[in-house]
């Protein structure tokens, strides 16, 4: 497993904070604390998947922003980020990650509003970045509590695995019993 880890965990971190976001960043850090990256590699992975996930969801907006404005949940979501900016305007993108739940939506908007891509990256990359750096080091820093847990699941899984082999024991067991049975009663 910590080969797989240390072979793939950034590319994990890339997409799993392109599409996910936050978790991916937390468990990056952790890896990076544990030895398995590096930190600063971890950092560099998500900001840049962060930003990947978003230029996809703000290129869809563009794409497809009549289809957007007219669908239920612009209509229902629309009327909340039109209030962010007309208070903070294309600075929004900064807020995008730290409200939960209205970083797809604002990127969406924001192509939807055929916003400059060259603003769009100006402010939506040092957000990814800080973001990246304040969730990786999150999961750096909680990582012992984290490698307790491990532990705890370590000792589970060597419980678990006691006693599938005991199940295993008392299956082939049983069969055994069985098939001797069916001979004897066809003897």
């Amino acid at each position: 497993m910590e080969e797989l880890v240390r072979r793939y965990g950034l590319w994990a971190v890339f997409f799993g904070t392109a599409v996910e976001g936050d978790l991916g960043l937390i468990l990056g850090g952790v890896a990076a604390h544990l030895g398995l990256m590096h930190p600063l590699a971890v950092g560099v992975a998500g900001a840049l998947g962060g930003f990947a996930g978003d230029s996809a969801w703000f290129v869809i907006g563009r794409w497809s922003a009549r289809e957007l404005r007219q669908s239920a949940v612009y209509r229902r979501v629309g009327p909340t980020l039109e209030r962010l900016v007309a208070r903070f305007g294309p600075m929004q993108i900064l807020l995008a990650r730290p409200v939960w739940g209205t970083r797809v939506a604002s990127m969406l908007f924001w192509g939807t509003q055929r916003l400059a891509v060259t603003r769009f990256a100006a402010l939506d990359l040092p957000a990814c970045s800080v973001w990246a750096v304040l969730l990786v080091s999150l999961g750096y820093f909680s990582s012992l509590s984290v490698e307790a847990l491990l532990g705890k699941v370590r000792h589970v899984e060597e419980w678990f695995a006691g006693a599938v082999v005991v199940a295993l024991v008392i299956a082939v067991a049983r069969r055994l019993v069985v098939a001797r049975r069916v001979r004897a009663s066809a003897s």
